[in-house]
C-alpha cells in the first residue's frame, strides 16, 4: 500500500487491528518523513528513533485484548510537555540539555493508551511571540509555503501534522497559541475546557489556568480520538472536571443538531483582513446549508486584553526567577523585557488583573445561554512571512500588535471554553485559513459534532501540502 503518513489516525487503528499494517511499518513510515522534510521544516527538535522504534516492536507483540484506542499512533508533543526520555528546554537556550526524566500525565495517557511518541516539537521561548522563532534551534516553516511561518507558539507542533510527520500533536494554547498555528498550517486544534487535561504533575496550572494541552490533527475524528485519550481530572488539580460521559469520537458520528450559531468577523480590537473575511463568510454559509440556525451576534470581547498582559508578565517573572543568574543573558531580550515588566508589578496588580478577567469571563459565557456555539475566524491575519512578527519595542506594545491577531482566540484561553480551529480555505499564496467554533464550558461533544458535519461539507484531509 502507499505510504501511510497521511492516513488519518483513526484509520490507522483499524489498519493495524486488522493487521494490514504493523506499528512497526507506520512509525518507519513517519521516522522517514521526519528525515526527509524536517531539516526544512524545522518542526521537531528532539527525535527517540530507537526508542520509538523499540515502542512500536512491543506493541506489535501485544494481544488484541491489550491495545489501547491509540495502539501504535505515532504522536509528538510540544516542547514544553515533559517526556520521561525526551530533553525539554521550553524554547529557551539555558534549558536546552535538560530532561526532566519524568512524563506529564498527558503524555503518560497517550502512552498508555498505546501511542508512539516520536518526539518533541518546536516553539519560540516560553510560548512568548505569535511566530515559532526561538535562540536554541532554527524557525520552523510552514509546509504549505517555506517562505512562511506557522504562527505560534504551537507552531512546531502544527507543521509536523500538516506534513505528515505524525498524525497526532501534543500541543498547549494560551492564548490562542494551539489554534493560531492550527490555522495557519491547514490542520484541526483543539482547545477543550479548562481542567478537560491536566497539566500534572510538574505545574497544576499556568498562566492562571489560561493554558491548556490541547490537540492537534489532521481531521476532527482525529482531534476527537486523542481527547478521548488524554481527558479526564488527576486528584487535586485545581480545574479537574469530572470524566467525560461519553466518547468524543462516538460525538463526531452522530447527526448534527440543529443548532443556534452565532457568527462574527468583527473582532474586540483589531481589523480582519480581506482575504480571511472573504473565506470566513464562505464557511457561514456552510453551517447554514448543515441546518444551522446561523445569526450575525456576538458577545462583548473587550476588557480581557489588560488583566491578560499582566497575568503573562507576573507568571514569566515567576519563571525567569527560576534561570540561573549565570545564564540570564541567554534569554531572550523580549523574553526579559516581559519579566522585567511583571517584576515591576505587585500582588494587587495581579490580583485585581485575575479578579477583572473572571468578572468579564462570566459576562461572556451568558452569551451561551442563547447560542450553541460562536462562529470566528481563528486569525485576523495570513500566516506571517518567515522571520516577520509584530515589533513593538516593549512587552505591552508588541503584545498589542500579538492580540490584534489573535484577537478571536485569546478571550476564550479567559473564560475556558472548548474552541477548535478547522480549516476553512486557503488564500493567495497557499496560505491556509481557519475559522473557530467556540462552545459552552464542557461542551466538547456538541463541538466535535458540529465541526466534523463541517469537514464532510468540505473535506480537506485528503490534499497534503507539496512542500515549497
Amino acid at each position: 500500500m502507499e505510504s501511510p503518513i497521511f492516513t488519518p489516525a483513526s484509520e490507522l487503528r483499524s489498519l493495524i487491528r486488522d493487521k494490514e499494517l504493523s506499528a512497526v511499518e507506520v512509525t518507519e513510515a513517519v521516522l522517514a518523513r521526519l528525515e526527509e522534510v524536517n531539516p526544512l521544516l524545522n518542526a521537531v527538535v528532539a527525535v527517540r528513533a530507537e526508542g520509538a522504534l523499540a515502542d512500536a516492536r512491543a506493541a506489535d507483540a501485544k494481544p488484541p485484548e491489550e491495545h489501547g484506542p491509540l495502539h501504535g499512533i505515532p504522536f509528538t508533543v510540544k516542547d514544553a510537555n515533559e517526556a520521561a526520555d525526551l530533553p525539554v528546554a521550553y524554547g529557551s537556550l539555558p534549558f536546552t540539555g535538560y530532561r526532566p526524566g519524568f512524563d506529564s500525565e498527558v503524555v503518560a495517557r497517550l502512552r498508555r493508551a498505546g501511542g508512539i511518541l516520536i518526539g518533541s516539537t518546536n516553539m519560540p521561548e516560553f510560548g512568548l511571540r505569535i511566530t515559532t522563532e526561538n535562540r536554541a534551534f532554527p524557525a520552523t516553516r510552514n509546509p504549505w509555503n517555506t517562505a512562511y511561518g506557522p504562527a505560534g507558539s504551537s507552531g512546531g507542533a502544527a507543521a509536523a501534522v500538516a506534513a505528515g510527520i505524525a498524525p497526532l500533536a501534543l500541543a498547549a494554547d494560551g492564548a490562542g497559541s494551539g489554534r493560531a498555528p492550527a490555522s495557519a498550517c491547514g490542520i484541526v486544534g483543539l482547545k477543550p475546557t479548562r481542567g478537560r487535561t491536566p497539566w500534572a504533575p510538574a505545574t497544576q496550572e499556568q498562566w492562571a489556568g489560561y493554558v491548556v494541552n490541547g490537540q492537534m490533527a489532521r481531521t476532527v475524528r482525529d482531534a476527537a480520538l486523542m481527547l478521548d485519550a488524554t481527558a479526564g481530572p488527576v486528584a487535586g488539580e485545581p480545574y479537574g472536571l469530572p470524566g467525560p460521559s461519553g466518547s468524543f469520537l462516538a460525538a463526531c458520528d452522530r447527526p448534527p443538531e440543529r443548532l443556534r450559531v452565532a457568527y462574527t468577523a468583527t473582532p474586540p480590537h483589531g481589523t480582519v483582513v480581506p482575504e480571511v473575511r472573504e473565506i470566513f463568510e464562505r464557511a457561514v454559509s456552510v453551517f447554514a446549508d448543515l441546518g444551522a440556525e446561523t445569526v450575525e451576534a456576538s458577545p462583548d470581547l473587550g476588557g480581557l486584553l489588560d488583566p491578560l498582559l499582566t497575568v503573562i508578565a507576573a507568571n514569566v517573572a515567576a519563571m525567569v526567577r527560576g534561570v540561573p543568574r549565570e545564564r540570564l543573558s541567554e534569554l531572550e531580550p523580549t523574553t526579559l523585557d516581559v519579566a522585567l515588566h511583571g517584576e515591576r508589578l505587585g500582588a494587587a496588580d495581579y490580583s485585581s488583573a485575575v479578579a477583572a478577567a473572571q468578572s468579564r469571563a462570566a459576562g461572556i459565557i451568558r452569551f451561551w445561554t442563547r447560542f450553541d456555539v460562536l462562529l470566528t475566524p481563528t486569525l485576523t491575519v495570513l500566516p506571517p512571512p518567515l522571520g516577520t512578527a509584530p515589533a513593538g519595542q516593549g512587552f505591552t506594545e508588541r503584545w498589542r500588535e500579538y492580540a490584534d491577531w489573535l484577537a478571536f482566540a485569546y478571550p476564550f484561553n479567559i473564560t475556558g471554553q472548548p474552541a477548535i480551529s478547522l480549516p476553512a480555505g486557503r488564500a493567495a499564496r497557499n496560505l491556509p485559513v481557519g475559522v473557530q467554533l467556540v462552545g459552552a464550558p464542557g461542551a466538547e461533544a456538541r463541538l466535535l459534532g458540529l465541526a466534523a458535519a463541517f469537514e464532510r461539507a468540505r473535506p480537506w484531509a485528503d490534499e497534503p501540502p507539496r512542500l515549497g
